[in-house]
């Protein structure tokens, strides 16, 4: 269709001008809302590229095991979207000039267990962000939506990573005493102690070292794919009594909130040297709030045990070998928590009773299960922290008492929790992810 006299094309075509004055007065330069439009699209894709570089190496992506297997977690959700040939040769050119960029200003990778996974998984993870981005912000406004939801299912999990570690770093430095002391004495009861014990055995089977050491490191990848599931059974409008991102979410504040009330560090920042060789006698050993290096405050309640219990926890009704891979994660991430010294075998006690309540507190029923659930379970979780936070821990018998009140605290909650699942389930929830 020709113009009309006097019509621009663009005017024709039913796209509005901008005008703007060129050297030749009254000759415009006709600029086009969509080119403009894409303009301010592409800079908001760039401004994405540099907020990631800026992440990557604010918190050390090459180096820091935690930030590194949270980001290939984003890349697995990417993955199990089934993104076409053409997406996988943009994300691995992506992830690497990001690693080319990361390498030209730092130059190493840390020296943690499982770092070749975790620095390719990160950087590849890296490019699987900014891809979903770009497809999110380049979209129909139709479109929009879908791909915002693959985009934040992909992003929760490093987000969580990186938010963790900025509290527990601002956590240094308002609990500069630790109760690490009297942790440690308190451990001395259950002979051992226990995370001498799995440290020796540790050092004796290089294996189970190894396969312990993947495990705790590589929390954040489990995570991720049970995000997965959960958002596969959201796309198959399968519902969930509880969302576990959400409480996933939950039991990272509320531990947080917690490492407050009786802040420690771990056996192997209190006693470096003799860990885990030489059991360091209690003899003239003050059991009051002492000084600690500034190192991370998040030993009581250990969260690494509690959100593998979570996962584990709301994968029974999954197939028998997603509940058998749960399951050896759970216990490989227990004994790593020992076995490396970053935890005490009080601070796995509180686990379960802690992982009762926030399930019971984010379930989506009204039955009476619930609230029994997180009765329970929060008064096991607070009167553990306050026993130990006063010393009262110190006044319970050694051997058969304390280990009875220690497999109590730990079934009681399982217990309730199980009681829940069914009674949500006689009310026609599913019990899915």
């Amino acid at each position: 269709m020709r113009a009309k006299r006097g019509q621009t094309a663009a005017s024709a075509a039913g796209v509005s001008p901008h005008f703007a004055v060129g050297r030749d007065v009254g000759r415009p330069i006709i600029v086009t809302a969509p080119r403009t439009e894409k303009l301010l699209l592409s800079i908001q894709a760039l401004c994405v590229a540099g907020i990631l570089v800026f992440l990557a190496a604010a918190f050390r992506i090459g180096e820091a095991a935690y930030v590194a297997f949270g980001v290939t977690g984003a890349f697995g959700i990417h993955l199990a979207t089934r993104p076409s040939r053409r997406e996988m040769i943009l994300i691995v050119a992506s992830g690497a000039a990001f690693a080319g960029v990361y390498f030209l200003l730092h130059g190493k990778v840390g020296d943690y267990w499982g770092r070749t996974i975790g620095t390719v998984g990160g950087f590849l993870g890296m490019g699987s962000l900014l891809l979903l981005s770009c497809k999110w912000i380049f979209a129909q406004a139709s479109g929009k939506r879908a791909h915002f939801e693959v985009l934040r299912e992909a992003g929760m999990i490093p987000l969580l990573c990186i938010c963790s570690i900025v509290a527990v770093g601002a956590a240094i430095r308002l609990t500069p005493l630790t109760y690490d002391r009297l942790l440690y004495a308190f451990d001395l009861k259950f002979g051992g102690p226990p995370s001498w014990v799995i440290g020796r055995l540790f050092r004796a089977h290089a294996s189970l070292f190894l396969a312990c050491a993947y495990a705790y490191n590589s929390l954040p990848l489990g995570m991720a794919a049970c995000m997965w599931l959960r958002w596969r059974d959201r796309q198959n409008h399968v519902r969930a009594p509880a969302d576990l991102l959400w409480m996933s979410v939950s039991l990272g504040i509320v531990g947080f909130l917690l490492y407050q009330v009786c802040p420690a560090a771990g056996p192997v920042y209190l006693f470096p040297k003799q860990f885990p060789y030489d059991v360091p006698s209690v003899v003239g050993l003050s059991t009051e709030p002492a000084p600690m290096l500034a190192v991370p405050r998040n030993a009581m309640p250990s969260l690494h045990v509690a959100w593998m219990l979570l996962l584990f926890w709301n994968t029974l009704r999954r197939a028998w070998w997603i509940r058998f891979i749960a399951a050896v994660y759970l216990v490989l991430t227990a004994l790593a928590t020992l076995g490396l010294g970053e935890h005490y075998l009080a601070d796995l006690m509180v686990a379960p009773a802690l992982v009762a309540a926030i399930q019971a507190a984010c379930t989506h029923s009204a039955v009476k299960e619930k609230w029994i659930a997180l009765a329970a379970g929060t008064a096991i979780t607070l009167l553990w922290l306050a026993a130990l936070r006063t010393g009262g821990a110190m006044m319970i018998a050694p051997g058969a008492p304390l280990w009875s009140l220690a497999l109590l605290s730990c079934i009681l909650p399982l217990t309730v929790l199980r009681m829940l699942d069914r009674a949500t389930l006689a009310h026609g929830c599913s019990t899915a992810v």
